[in-house]
């Protein structure tokens, strides 16, 4: 009788240690189930704003310049805007300078260096943001151009760029080229196989890309051969070793094109809707779903937010993109 009461209970207290190294095992996996996947600055979708420093002609005016954006720290806190515009016009010895153009001249901020001011005081103030995209766009260099002078003055804007963006964001705050090749041939390559840098040490931070083709993003390659210490991306072209971000405002035409470079790792800018285009006076959605819909990254607007006598706004906040986003990405997570 006493061996067999002695198996008993040895079998009882194996059962016991069993059943507890069992569910001690089980919520090891179910911790490391649940564990979110990391993640990179090519799974979130913002929103941004076209011509973002722009106020409308206080005279008589077209469509197209009929709108106006509120100052840029106040589009990012208010309207959870993270993508912005600046177009840029140079002269020699000057400042560079803020606008759209002649007839439409009014903005909020004078000079680029007063637009970045702008930015950088509002990012200080909010360290948590994912980062900001700033596109740059030379209005002063003329794509037919092909004489020397033009060329020089073009290679001069070039360096007054980089040298007017360093000047104001340091460069711990600046996620360059050279942060994402890293140890791979080029950026192309790169944001392919690795993958762009993890959002949570990009916070607080800004990405810039030169807005320009042709000879103005030639040259800007010719003075940094694979994008090396250069401060900005370009606009990209694809099948080439710079390319990593891109630029398409046809979210319906090219909605194909546009899904995949989101799903080869790519990151595209959109746009949703323009003043000129109709959108906005008839309350028509479905380029700005579209561009929702196929994944681009950052969505720009001429109206990040309702205005009086109009319908229609990009209703967007930071969050998780619905192509490149993993499934667990949450979008309290994110911002």
């Amino acid at each position: 009788m006493r061996p067999l009461v002695l198996m008993l209970s040895t079998l009882m207290i194996f059962a016991s240690f069993a059943g507890c190294l069992g569910t001690q095992l089980l919520e090891e996996t179910f911790s490391e189930q649940t564990e979110p996947t990391p993640l990179r600055l090519n799974h979130i979708q913002v929103k941004g704003t076209h011509n973002s420093y722009h106020l409308k002609p206080t005279g008589p005016t077209i469509r197209a310049y009929d709108y106006s954006h509120e100052d840029l720290d106040v589009q990012a806190q208010q309207f959870a805007v993270r993508q912005f515009e600046i177009d840029v016009w140079w002269s020699p010895g000057q400042q560079l300078q803020v606008y759209h153009n002649q007839y439409d001249s009014r903005t909020t901020c004078q000079t680029l260096q007063q637009c970045l001011q702008v930015l950088l005081q509002w990012s200080d103030s909010t360290p948590n943001h994912v980062p900001l995209t700033i596109w740059i766009e030379p209005k002063e260099w003329t794509w037919t151009a092909v004489d020397d002078t033009t060329v020089i003055q073009a290679q001069d804007m070039l360096d007054d760029l980089e040298q007017e963006i360093n000047s104001v964001w340091s460069r711990e705050k600046i996620i360059t080229p050279d942060d994402v090749r890293g140890e791979h041939p080029d950026v192309s390559t790169a944001v392919t196989t690795t993958g762009w840098p993890l959002l949570d040490s990009s916070r607080g931070k800004a990405i810039f890309v030169l807005l320009g083709g042709g000879d103005l993003r030639a040259d800007y390659h010719s003075k940094f051969p694979n994008l090396e210490s250069a401060t900005m991306f370009t606009m990209s072209v694809e099948n080439t070793p710079e390319s990593a971000i891109f630029s398409n405002t046809n979210p319906i035409g090219d909605a194909e094109e546009i899904q995949a470079l989101v799903e080869a790792g790519y990151i595209v800018r959109s746009r949703a809707d323009d003043a000129e285009g109709g959108e906005a006076d008839n309350n028509e959605t479905e380029r700005r779903d579209k561009a929702i819909e196929i994944g681009a990254h950052s969505i720009s607007t001429d109206y990040p937010t309702l205005v009086d006598g109009i319908e229609y706004w990009l209703d967007l906040n930071v969050r998780c993109n619905p192509i490149s986003a993993p499934p667990d990405c949450s979008n309290d997570a994110i911002e």
